[in-house]
């Protein structure tokens, strides 16, 4: 019996290895990527139209650390809507857009510099059809992803929706999509 959980222990051993760990310690930071995403979920009520239910996922991505700089990207990473069985098209909103951010810690960005900003516009998706769902790349290129090179560690994504429900006499509104967790 004591073989058996020798052999056990050195396969989980070899196993840790090939993954480029050992048994009971973690990869260092620096050699992982690191990710965090959150869900936020809002029902729009619309007049004279059926209401329509947006979730709306952002994440950040710390994907390298070299030469002592960290790279982070943030994006909205999936939106999803769901009206109700009766809608027949037409225009639910004159705008929705998501502005995502990348934000170091507790710092709020206020103005948006270059590469810490960007928006998805979400109106034609969401006014074309009664539900569905979109997922956006984080690959390296593309629309809608906010970049950092920064020595500063404890980067979060955060995301506003700018939206003006169509016929409805209001301003444009908007909605704080919750804080990802940060990534070191």
């Amino acid at each position: 019996m004591l073989t058996r959980k020798y052999s056990v222990a050195t396969a989980l051993a070899a196993t840790a290895v090939i993954a480029g760990t050992t048994l009971g310690t973690a990869a260092p930071a620096s050699a992982a990527t690191a990710t965090q995403c959150k869900t936020s979920s809002k029902t729009f009520s619309l007049p004279s139209k059926p209401d329509v239910k947006v979730n709306a996922t952002i994440c950040i991505q710390r994907y390298a650390v070299s030469g002592g700089y960290r790279y982070y990207k943030a994006w909205l990473s999936k939106v999803s809507w769901d009206g109700t069985s009766w809608f027949t098209g037409g225009k639910r909103f004159n705008d929705i857009s998501v502005l995502a951010r990348a934000e170091h810690g507790t710092t709020v960005v206020r103005n948006c510099a270059y590469g810490i900003c960007e928006w998805n516009s979400l109106t034609s998706l969401i006014n074309n059809s009664e539900s569905g769902s979109k997922t956006f790349q984080s690959g390296s290129g593309g629309y809608g992803i906010a970049w950092v090179k920064t020595k500063s560690p404890n980067w979060l994504a955060d995301a506003t929706v700018s939206w003006d429900v169509a016929d409805d006499g209001k301003a444009t509104t908007s909605w704080d999509l919750a804080d990802t967790a940060a990534v070191y």
